[in-house]
């Protein structure tokens, strides 16, 4: 039998699942699926690594030290920052990296539209 404290303790918890049936219940996992494993993650990171890498001919066309920066940025676009200002850094950093190896594959001869080529262009007249 029951006693009445357990009853009390009992109601509301089933009226708050009456009214958010959708809830997970005390011991049940928010995450039925579970954390990636090891290798899913690798792999994750290898296929955004490589689409990051498609603009530079893929990850086989790229030297070592290239590779390393375009598999760190792809973490890094996996990576979810908790905060805002963790956020801005994460995609700065993303930004710098690609700019760079970006800049390492440019063709020698594109006169570029950035602002120290077009300063150079106007000294040379």
């Amino acid at each position: 039998m029951l006693k009445k404290e357990q009853i009390a303790d009992q109601m509301p918890d089933q009226e708050t699942a009456q009214r958010y049936p959708n809830r997970y219940r005390p011991g049940q996992s928010g995450n039925p699926a579970g954390r990636p494993s090891r290798t899913q993650r690798r792999a994750l990171l290898l296929g955004r690594a490589t689409e990051l890498a498609e603009p530079l001919g893929g990850l086989e066309n790229l030297n070592a030290i290239e590779r390393t920066l375009i598999e760190h940025a792809a973490e890094l676009t996996l990576s979810r920052p908790r905060r805002h200002d963790e956020r801005v850094a994460t995609a700065n950093i993303v930004n710098r990296i690609l700019r760079d190896v970006l800049r390492r594959h440019a063709p020698v001869g594109n006169g570029g539209s950035d602002l120290g080529s077009l300063l150079g262009a106007a000294r040379a007249r």
